[in-house]
């Protein structure tokens, strides 16, 4: 079926075309909000300039308010790149970008539907030029977020929760409810056509890449499962 990625027994609708072969992935599951359920990538990331992340996710039907995907954090900043979530029920799921303590504006990107959905989110330095996609489709752009300082050095890179303070606890009612897989980051500005390519063929863009969803190069917490699924 176009458009889907199977998985074993398990049916993620990705929104992705047709696919070739077959490969392994890791699906993590946040199952109710917590503040001690996250996912640290064990990378140490250089100062960046421009930045992408792009990621597969599912929010739990059931949430509501506020939901942070990820959250890159520095010492200096806690909010120096996330990607945050408002959500209603029987509404659109809004998506925001958070860059050096800036907060961009909300923008409605996909129903909140419990589905799989694609989310892509870019920032470069020149201009503080930001881009935000879903299911391969840019939904806004914009100029201003931070277009003076470069992304800081050898932050964490949290999945699910926002840090209360550095290396700190976690602020529960900011944590993040559903499944996420496949979240990868690039070192530099992905276009529109780089993004639809990785929509059709479920496949990451190779030049830039700086960090790759593996699950040796993350640490999980342990009580959220991580499930290893086939993409047929």
């Amino acid at each position: 079926m176009p458009g889907v990625c199977h998985f074993n027994l398990f049916l993620l609708l990705f929104p992705c075309g047709v696919t070739k072969g077959a490969s392994q992935t890791l699906v993590l599951d946040f199952a109710g909000h917590s503040h001690t359920k996250h996912a640290c990538l064990l990378k140490k990331f250089p100062s960046m300039g421009s930045v992408t992340v792009c990621t597969q996710l599912r929010f739990d039907l059931n949430s509501s308010g506020f939901s942070t995907v990820f959250s890159y954090s520095i010492k200096s900043f806690i909010n120096e790149f996330q990607l945050r979530a408002n959500l209603t029920r029987g509404k659109r799921v809004q998506l925001t970008l958070l860059v050096h303590g800036i907060h961009g504006p909300y923008q409605e990107a996909f129903d909140h539907d419990d589905a799989w959905h694609s989310v892509c989110v870019s920032w470069s330095q020149n201009g503080g030029r930001w881009e935000l996609f879903a299911d391969g489709l840019e939904i806004h752009s914009g100029d201003g977020l931070n277009g003076t300082d470069i992304l800081g050095a050898d932050g964490n890179f949290i999945i699910g929760q926002e840090y209360k303070y550095f290396r700190g606890s976690f602020k529960n009612d900011r944590s993040f409810s559903g499944s996420i897989t496949e979240l990868h980051v690039w070192n530099r500005v992905l276009n529109s056509s780089e993004i639809a390519i990785m929509k059709k063929e479920c496949s990451p863009v190779p030049s830039g890449r700086v960090f790759t969803w593996r699950e040796e190069d993350m640490q999980i917490e342990s009580a959220v499962p991580a499930t290893p699924m086939f993409l047929l």
